[in-house]
């Protein structure tokens, strides 16, 4: 970080106005912290001696997107139950929600999973349940990702797939309340 760019940090964080010209900038503190030194001296504490990375091809690394709300329809998950562990993430949404999300996704009636309140869980859970089965499948792709990412309730599948979030956290708040 240029001496230019840490006056304008340190002055933004004071709430002061910057004008186009350096000369204008507010000089820190003598006894300010260097920002750039701090940074430096964590990245290499955190890291210890760096070694060199090996960088992955792009065919040996994978990422998981996960849908959202509207990707719902009555049946799915059928496909996911014979593969371990999908039944257990049912059962453990059952007791979070205090309602049978399997039979609601198996059975339907649509208009009652399109509801809201209905529709992130199932997403939620058959999106973890899909998960379950690639990694039965092709656990190299698990292996080897490299990132998560999800669209609107997608993204709680992606946080709890990462070990950001709890599985319980993620099948029993809604975005809205997450974001609060």
């Amino acid at each position: 970080m240029n001496v230019r760019v840490a006056r304008a940090v340190w002055a933004l964080g004071r709430g002061v106005r910057c004008r186009s010209s350096a000369s204008s900038f507010l000089l820190p503190p003598s006894g300010a912290v260097d920002v750039e030194e701090l940074l430096r001296d964590a990245t290499a504490a955190e890291e210890g001696p760096r070694e060199a990375s090996v960088r992955r091809l792009p065919g040996q690394c994978s990422v998981l997107l996960f849908p959202g709300q509207g990707s719902q329809v009555v049946g799915m998950g059928r496909g996911l139950l014979r593969y371990p562990r999908v039944r257990e993430l049912y059962a453990a949404a059952h007791r979070v929600l205090g309602y049978d999300l399997l039979e609601l996704s198996l059975h339907g009636p649509q208009e009652a999973l399109d509801r809201t309140v209905h529709c992130q869980p199932a997403v939620f859970v058959a999106s973890l349940a899909a998960v379950e089965k690639l990694h039965h499948l092709q656990p190299a792709v698990i292996e080897n990702c490299v990132a998560a990412a999800g669209f609107s309730v997608g993204e709680f599948a992606a946080l709890v797939f990462a070990g950001a979030m709890e599985f319980c956290e993620g099948s029993a708040v809604s975005p809205e309340e997450f974001l609060q």
